[in-house]
């Protein structure tokens, strides 16, 4: 197998399995700066680098495919926790409450985390496109920003929205869904700026590795000599 497939391998492993870890841990609130923010954070943000990464040296179908393939372990993560869920616990085992409350998700909170994954992924990879053309393949960081940063905001809008205000069974104020949303947002915004290098040293590493294309010379044609 060619050393790029092999790399490439290795990102979409590391791309589903954050998909599925988010789902894990998104329960767990942290604060940083007045923020509440879910746990899955972590793994989210390494996703849109990928994708990038993805779109740079194989193109935007390839990255397109990782984001289906993501789509589809979220739905098959999802569907096995709340099987786990509905098995009869045995009669010894006393934390099906504490595991219900980690793993059981809130069908509009699934909702709207499965449409702004969907949202902000699928623009990710146009947007990226877009910008690579616009710029001539050239500035990397330009198209790398501009793209993680438009689909955070999306993300960030649609997930909210829908979670807490189009079918909220309380809507909060519009000035708090305002606030929550501005602020999710800026903070996403720092980490698309801090991953910048992080693209830069995964394109670097699979250009690396490319062999230089090697143009074979013709053999020049004898030269036939009249005979006398």
């Amino acid at each position: 197998m060619h050393p790029r497939e092999m790399k490439f391998i290795l990102l979409l492993t590391i791309f589903i399995t954050c998909m599925s870890f988010i789902n894990v841990v998104s329960a767990k609130l942290w604060t940083i700066a007045g923020l509440t923010i879910s746990g899955g954070i972590m793994a989210y943000w390494l996703t849109f680098p990928i994708t990038d990464v993805i779109g740079e040296i194989f193109g935007k179908k390839r990255a397109m495919m990782v984001v289906w393939l993501g789509f589809l372990a979220n739905i098959i993560v999802l569907g096995m926790s709340q099987l786990a869920i509905q098995l009869p616990p045995a009669t010894q085992y006393a934390d099906q409450q504490s595991f219900e409350r980690v793993l059981g998700a809130v069908p509009v909170i699934i909702l709207a985390s499965l449409v702004a994954y969907l949202v902000a992924q699928l623009h990710d990879v146009w947007a990226f496109e877009f910008w690579k053309n616009v710029t001539k393949g050239k500035h990397l960081w330009v198209r790398n920003n501009m793209s993680t940063m438009t689909s955070q905001l999306l993300d960030s809008i649609v997930f909210n929205g829908i979670a807490f205000w189009i079918f909220a069974e309380n809507r909060m104020p519009i000035n708090e869904f305002l606030s929550m949303t501005a602020g999710y947002w800026l903070f996403k915004i720092v980490i698309a700026a801090i991953d910048t290098p992080v693209v830069y040293a995964l394109v670097y590493w699979f250009q690396k590795d490319e062999e230089p294309l090697v143009v074979l010379e013709a053999e020049p044609e004898p030269v036939m000599e009249e005979v006398n």
